[in-house]
């Protein structure tokens, strides 16, 4: 499958086929795709949760406002943004030249040690960046998705035992997606929501 015919096929899915597992080897194909994600100066802001386990699926979906496909698919994926991401920095630039190894840890303390809602915005994007990956990366190997942002963020990282430096950023359900899948929603048209030179310009044609 080339990559439009993955994004077309991709939908969002709320019903799976329990009998069919998300098993280990599934998920470490799938996340070597997804740690291969772009993050502003490398920084990698996410950690993943996989949720498999029935008892802990039932208290997430409580705390995902009692959404049954969290309890219901092959595994619920807690994406999590870091706050802090940048104190790895000297670890992700350690094989760098001297000099722009002390340049970008300099920045990268600079830029989001001192601003933390700087760092909070740029830890969603990455995580964000990241889940997109995922969910063509499970699609791509035969499991559909289901992204969502209809929950508890403090029930959630107390199911998922999130520290300080960590936030919900999404959930993501995946699984064998039982068939039919539901027709695509509406999308606005190319002309509406791409445009020329500036937002007031031409839309592409």
């Amino acid at each position: 499958m080339n990559f439009s015919d993955l994004v077309q096929a991709r939908r969002s899915v709320r019903e799976y086929d329990l009998s069919q597992p998300v098993t280990d080897a599934d998920l470490k194909a799938i996340f070597a795709d997804v740690i291969l994600s772009p993050s502003a100066f490398n920084l990698q802001q996410w950690a993943f949760v996989v949720v498999r386990e029935a008892e802990q699926k039932k208290r997430l979906r409580a705390a995902a406002m009692d959404q049954a496909q969290v309890e219901n698919c092959g595994a619920a994926i807690v994406v999590c943004a870091r706050l802090d991401a940048h104190v790895d920095a000297p670890t992700i630039f350690a094989q760098a030249p001297e000099p722009m190894r002390e340049r970008m840890i300099g920045m990268t303390a600079q830029m989001y040690g001192g601003n933390a809602q700087f760092a909070r915005d740029e830890a969603i994007r990455g995580a964000s960046l990241a889940s997109m990956t995922l969910m063509y990366a499970a699609k791509a190997r035969g499991f559909d998705t289901g992204a969502m942002i209809g929950f508890n963020p403090q029930a959630v990282a107390e199911v998922a035992g999130l520290g300080d430096s960590y936030i919900p950023a999404m959930l993501i359900v995946m699984g064998r997606g039982t068939p039919p899948a539901t027709p695509r929603g509406y999308r606005k048209p190319l002309g509406e929501v791409v445009k020329l030179e500036r937002l007031d310009g031409a839309g592409l044609a």
